[in-house]
């Protein structure tokens, strides 16, 4: 049987690529770099990622609020992002089917797509951390930007949904997951800091967020973290639906490392798991 023997938080901003190659060792490439050394002592044979799309592998006319991409493969950017090369990666056919079929027979109506690209919710991750793209994927997406969002409830649900199905797959394989996304972000809105074009409407949230993650306090973190609650972080702050998700797969399990990026309003946390089918 499959088992999920680490789980990664990161922000996946996509100016962060060229941010670094302007300026290499910056504060943000040691928190990947952080990550990196904890994910390569893992050494997962797949990861399993969960983010939310910025209308580029879907759109309006097509919106899901939960989708898997079950591909072979799947490539991008598919956003022009900054200084980032094109990259082919290579999809876990066998798992992303499983887990299609296994959470839709526990309730949960994810849309599929096999031929998919992928933004920089998916690549920027992987480029710091995985850059050879050599581990295979199964992308899972979650809704943050267009109301109405699910409900945290409803998210970590299908983080738990997710645990369960990988532990259930008959193959043998160590499983780690990545979740992306921001905790207080404002783009291109009436929140953003003077002079720039973005802001970080809510570092007090953030904070407080990540209190929560350190001190296992998930149960008090879904109940807060309402549609109304996370706008006022910022029109990105559904985002956090995504860290939700990971707190449903991960159990009451506190974070090994747990890095604040406050003036990004974002994270970088690293779990060491071992969860199986009797999780």
């Amino acid at each position: 049987m499959a088992k999920i023997v680490s789980a990664y938080g990161v922000p996946h901003t996509p100016s962060f690529v060229a941010d670094v190659k302007a300026r290499p060792n910056t504060e943000t490439e040691q928190h990947f770099k952080a990550v990196k050394r904890h994910m390569d002592q893992i050494k997962p044979d797949i990861l399993v990622m969960i983010q939310n799309d910025h209308f580029n592998t879907f759109f309006l006319d097509n919106w899901p609020t939960f989708a898997i991409g079950i591909a072979t493969e799947t490539s991008g950017p598919s956003d022009q992002t900054p200084d980032m090369p094109i990259y082919n990666v290579p999809v876990a056919y066998g798992l992303a089917r499983y887990l299609h079929k296994h959470c839709v027979n526990a309730g949960f109506d994810l849309s599929s797509s096999e031929k998919l690209t992928v933004d920089h919710a998916v690549l920027v991750p992987l480029h710091f951390l995985t850059p050879a793209m050599s581990i295979p994927i199964v992308p899972i997406f979650i809704n943050c930007l267009v109301p109405p969002l699910p409900s945290a409830q409803r998210c970590f649900e299908l983080g738990s949904a997710i645990r369960k199905g990988i532990g259930m797959w008959h193959e043998s394989a160590r499983v780690s997951v990545i979740i992306s996304g921001s905790l207080s972000l404002e783009v291109g809105g009436p929140l953003m800091d003077v002079g720039k074009t973005f802001g970080v409407p809510n570092k007090a949230w953030a904070a407080w967020i990540l209190e929560c993650l350190d001190g296992v306090r998930h149960d008090e973190l879904v109940a807060a973290a309402t549609p109304e609650r996370m706008v006022q972080a910022g029109n990105v702050g559904g985002e956090l639906l995504n860290w939700i998700a990971l707190l449903g797969l991960i159990g009451k399990v506190p974070p090994d490392l747990l890095i604040n990026q406050s003036e990004l309003g974002n994270a970088f946390a690293a779990w060491r798991l071992n969860v199986g089918e009797a999780a």
